[in-house]
């Protein structure tokens, strides 16, 4: 899973990137190419369950980052220039808008207009992609006298209508066909969307918050400053600075789970002497499929799963606890994982 930083040039965007994946890249120098890190899913279940069971290890879920490089909304720059950094946002699974939210040195920060402005470039590089792909469709229609994909040509020319009205093609209702007909454009506007306000350490206006959340994104607003000073302390002198300014949690935590959502992701997890760990899952999946994630081998021979909430499992105070009270229980394959389901896997191979 690949979520891209993305935004114009001296937001905060390779700030944050630090903060969420601890490198410590240098920042405001610009660049063409973009960055990789990995950087874990923050998960206070996880530490819970590490502390009863006292594995050897503990595994976090992981999510690459790829922090786009900046470019000048289009007028400020030269040709063509945000369309060619934009191609690096395609490969993504999401995309987080870093927003200006405070003073430089240069401006003062204009968020909304910089919301509707990447907005806009995102909108004209889909736009180019599905008009190009038009004209393909008739270059075939009239070379073979059909299209191989009948449903293709009316999709795109739906797709042409609602980008040219300049929205977002993830306010279309598609079907698993239509999906599965556009998944290899990468089209930016049918990719989840996180808005990142980065403000200062006073936080940022709430018309801003209310009028970015009216988009219907998913918004955190945090001060990537802080998040990336916060990143380099240790985790005891983290917790002590959060408690002295009364915050549960680095704000950078909200963010990679904003993304979870966005992604339609949650975590289930297995546990014992060896290993706890936090697997990724799609919201929906079966348990077969939380098997597979785990292991093929798993998912192939399939025959149960042993399975409790986290809820009941630390309420239980451990499995043999939770079992005594009818907290464990058995799952077959028709069985939807749950966000926080805590599972053993029984197969036969």
């Amino acid at each position: 899973m690949q979520i891209g930083i993305l935004g114009f040039k001296f937001t905060g965007k390779t700030t944050l990137f630090n903060a969420v994946t601890g490198a410590s890249l240098p920042t405001g120098q610009g660049g063409v190419e973009p960055h990789l890190a990995v950087g874990r899913i923050p998960d206070p279940r996880l530490e819970r369950l590490t502390a009863m069971f006292n594995p050897k290890r503990e595994v976090h879920a992981t999510v690459e980052w790829v922090d786009v490089p900046g470019f000048e909304p289009s007028g400020a720059a030269g040709p063509g220039e945000g369309t060619r950094f934009l191609e690096h946002a395609r490969r993504v699974d999401a995309l987080a808008q870093v927003v200006r939210c405070f003073d430089n040195d240069f401006e003062t920060p204009d968020p909304l207009a910089e919301i509707e402005s990447l907005a806009l470039e995102l909108v004209l590089a889909d736009l180019q992609v599905v008009e190009n792909r038009i004209d393909k469709l008739a270059k075939e229609k009239q070379r073979k006298g059909k299209n191989d994909q009948p449903l293709e040509p009316p999709l795109m020319e739906r797709f042409q209508a609602t980008l040219s009205d300049g929205k977002p093609l993830r306010d279309l209702e598609l079907n698993a066909d239509e999906r599965k007909l556009t998944s290899g454009f990468s089209l930016l506007t049918l990719k989840p969307l996180i808005l990142v306000l980065n403000g200062d350490e006073g936080g940022v206006p709430q018309d801003v918050l209310a009028a970015a959340a009216a988009t219907g994104a998913e918004v955190v607003d945090l001060c990537a400053k802080v998040e990336a000073e916060l990143a380099e302390l240790s985790p005891q002198e983290r917790s002590e600075f959060l408690a002295d300014l009364g915050i549960a949690e680095p704000a950078a935590h909200r963010m990679v789970r904003s993304a979870y959502r966005a992604l339609g992701l949650h975590s289930f997890f297995t546990v014992g002497e060896d290993e706890c760990r936090a697997w990724t899952l799609r919201r929906g999946a079966l348990a077969p499929e939380a098997a597979g994630v785990i292991h093929s081998d798993l998912e192939r021979g399939f025959i149960r799963a042993e399975t409790v909430s986290y809820e009941d499992l630390i309420a239980a105070g451990g499995l043999a606890e939770a079992k005594k009270l009818n907290k464990l229980r058995l799952e077959g394959k028709s069985y939807e994982v749950r966000d926080g389901d805590v599972l053993n896997i029984r197969f036969s191979v």
